[in-house]
């Protein structure tokens, strides 16, 4: 009995939502920020490697990226199933736009056209932003969107370019890498 009255020990609450989803930013934000950082100094010629390198570094980010979200999904709790589900859904929707531009692509023999996929990601940035604000009412998430929505309009602009990729590394670190740092601190937006 006095060992039970001893105990030091107070439950601990799992983290939040807003937490569990900063995690997830800052997980994305980083990984793909270098993988559009690596992209870029490839295609530029600060690295002297073959472009065929892209192909490699992109699916060791992907994976990255999903081994961590698996692993923030399992010591999060509920929060982190809840997040990690609609991050599985943005993902893909991602996926399910990069095979539509592949197939596109293939199609008019044209493989150049896969750098849409940019875009296309920092557009689903700003959906995920839009849908944020709407549910929780949170006007700072609205300029989240707008930052997105801008970064995707300025890799639109220098299409084809390697500054493409250094667009949108920046506008993930203004969209998500800092925001989820902000988030993954318990803060609020």
């Amino acid at each position: 009995m006095t060992a039970a009255a001893l105990t030091f020990a107070t439950p601990r609450s799992g983290p939040t939502v807003a937490a569990c989803a900063g995690r997830v930013l800052l997980l994305a934000g980083s990984v793909f920020g270098a993988a559009n950082l690596f992209q870029w100094a490839v295609l530029s010629g600060a690295l002297d490697l073959h472009p065929a390198a892209l192909g490699v570094s992109w699916a060791a980010a992907v994976g990255l990226f999903l081994t961590g979200l698996f692993r923030l999904r399992r010591l999060g709790g509920e929060a982190a199933r809840s997040v990690a589900g609609w991050s599985r859904a943005f993902i893909l929707a991602h996926l399910g736009v990069a095979l539509v531009l592949a197939a596109v692509s293939n199609a008019a023999g044209d493989w150049s056209l896969m750098r849409w996929n940019a875009v296309a990601g920092l557009g689903l940035y700003a959906v995920a932003w839009a849908v944020a604000a709407i549910r929780t009412g949170t006007p700072n998430m609205g300029l989240l969107c707008l930052v997105a929505l801008g970064g995707a309009a300025g890799a639109a602009m220098v299409f084809g370019t390697p500054d493409q990729s250094l667009i949108q590394a920046g506008t993930l670190a203004l969209a998500a890498l800092l925001p989820g740092l902000w988030l993954a601190f318990g803060r609020r937006l």
